[in-house]
């Protein structure tokens, strides 16, 4: 099968002006050291397009891709032809993207992703949206055809008849829901938008407040800020900044989740989302690690939580950066729970909390912060002339212990029948839960301040993709003893799960 024709045209422009481009600044180069005229840059240039127009068009031909009764293959290349064969029962999602622009043109872009695997397996860029929608109907089929181990050929009938099932409808973000997403949630990155990526608006807002604080005696212009206005200037424009890439994180959560659809076909969740850019993909149940509840402080007075999924390897469409993807956005934190033990039915949940010993250690952990700061400061003071206000720090004393108290408060574990649960953070509070056939390793770790207070830290290592990421489920500063014994009591229990379904 091959290709949308748009995919051919998209192609040879796209390396036509690739390879023009190279022949123009080859011409560009050429010209000082032969002394001829602008014929010889264009010409070159267009040389190089009729070439990159030629190679687009003969790859766009010679592509093809077919669903065999086992396989997906695609045979691609012009000068060095490929020829892969992706077994069904190793992908683990075909995602579908459309962008604005494609979307009017009834195309999009779709990519296989394996288990285990870091990226994109295999991209077919364009199909029409009725053919991507059937190449993910039939490779679910095929994947449930092979497990069951049944006859395809009333599979392949559908294939060719272009039948995809519909998907059981789970949940709808709403409106509100959206909303109350936008604003709970920050994106880290936003700071970073605001600071680097659009300079002129940290300008303006230093301008501004230099200018408001003119009339008060203040310096006329940035240049002539002392070192201890620039500090005091730096902590005033801090909230300014901050509702900035507030703004900016909601408006891309919005785009990004906009008309969320969650749905269910057979072993298979479905998603769907996204404004400006579409993108439906799957998660398949029995590639699922952990779960993760996630309640953000600002959504955990109104009783919201979201839900995010973590798979075996390579995660289609990460969301969160982690190789996690979204469930449930947002919802109440009931339907989040209800929706959860769905997916992998787990217990009422009562978290031991960490001995009060580790509350002390975050107390002396964010004195230590404060205290270097201060000495850097006071460093500073002593080379950069007209700086005083290297003490400015110590105001975050008397938060110190408060701090300190709601840090410890969030953080604990649960160890129930069939799976461990782990919470910890307080501004984004995180709940991972992991059933025991889902362990890879459980190990513990005791730093030189933990052995101290006879604290440890323990891990419990599954094959997500965010343990990829450094997003391992653990337990920090459990009681040493405790620790021992649970490590021991998963290990149990890890072999008590195992045997329970190598027999089901």
């Amino acid at each position: 099968m091959k290709l949308h024709p748009l995919s051919g045209v998209w192609n040879a422009f796209g390396r036509g002006f690739a390879i023009g481009s190279l022949g123009f600044f080859a011409g560009m180069m050429g010209r000082s050291v032969v002394d001829g005229s602008v014929s010889l840059v264009f010409g070159l240039a267009t040389a190089g397009f009729v070439l990159g127009v030629g190679y687009g068009l003969a790859y766009y031909v010679l592509f093809e891709y077919e669903l065999t009764a086992d396989t997906f293959d695609v045979t691609s290349g012009v000068l060095n032809r490929q020829h892969r064969e992706i077994p069904f029962h190793r992908i683990q999602n075909i995602d579908v993207t459309q962008s604005f622009g494609k979307r009017l043109l009834g195309v999009a872009v779709l990519g296989v992703e394996t288990a285990g695997g870091g990226s994109t397996e295999m991209t077919l860029d364009f199909v029409t949206e009725d053919e991507a929608a059937r190449l993910q109907s039939a490779v679910r089929d095929r994947k449930r055809a092979g497990m069951a181990d049944v006859d395809t050929a009333a599979t392949e009938q559908a294939d060719v008849a272009g039948d995809a099932q519909s998907p059981t409808p789970l949940f709808d973000l709403q409106p509100t829901e959206l909303a109350i997403l936008a604003i709970a949630f920050l994106r880290p990155g936003a700071l970073f938008v605001v600071l680097f990526g659009l300079p002129f608006a940290a300008d303006f807002v230093v301008s501004l407040l230099v200018s408001i604080a003119q009339p008060l005696g203040g310096p006329e212009s940035i240049a002539a800020l002392s070192p201890d206005s620039a500090l005091v200037l730096a902590l005033v424009s801090g909230p300014l900044v901050l509702v900035g890439a507030w703004i900016v994180s909601a408006l891309v959560i919005v785009v990004e989740y906009f008309g969320f659809r969650l749905g269910r076909i057979g072993d298979d969740l479905v998603y769907q989302r996204g404004l400006i850019q579409r993108y439906s993909g799957t998660i398949p149940l029995g590639k699922i690690q952990s779960l993760t509840i996630t309640e953000p402080v600002l959504a955990r007075p109104l009783g919201y939580a979201g839900l995010a999924v973590e798979t075996a390897g390579y995660a289609p469409g990460q969301s969160d950066g982690q190789g996690s993807e979204s469930a449930i956005p947002l919802s109440s934190r009931s339907r989040v729970l209800e929706l959860a033990r769905e997916i992998e039915p787990f217990e009422e949940l009562a978290f031991v909390r960490l001995p009060k010993r580790a509350r002390r250690r975050y107390f002396a952990r964010y004195l230590l912060a404060i205290g270097g700061v201060v000495a850097v400061g006071y460093l500073a003071s002593r080379v950069v002339q007209g700086f005083t206000l290297w003490y400015f720090p110590t105001l975050a004393l008397p938060l110190a212990p408060i701090a300190a108290h709601y840090k410890w408060k969030h953080r604990g574990y649960h160890a129930g029948e069939d799976h461990i649960v782990l919470r910890t953070g307080y501004w984004r509070r995180t709940t991972r839960i992991v059933p025991y056939y889902r362990l890879q390793t459980v190990f513990t770790s005791r730093t030189v301040f933990q052995r101290r207070l006879d604290l440890a830290t323990l891990t419990a290592d599954t094959a997500s993709s965010t343990t990829l990421g450094g997003g391992d489920p653990t337990a920090y500063d459990i009681d040493a003893d405790d620790a021992d014994r649970l490590h021991t009591l998963l290990g149990e229990r890890l072999q008590r799960a195992l045997r329970s379904r190598s027999t089901e």
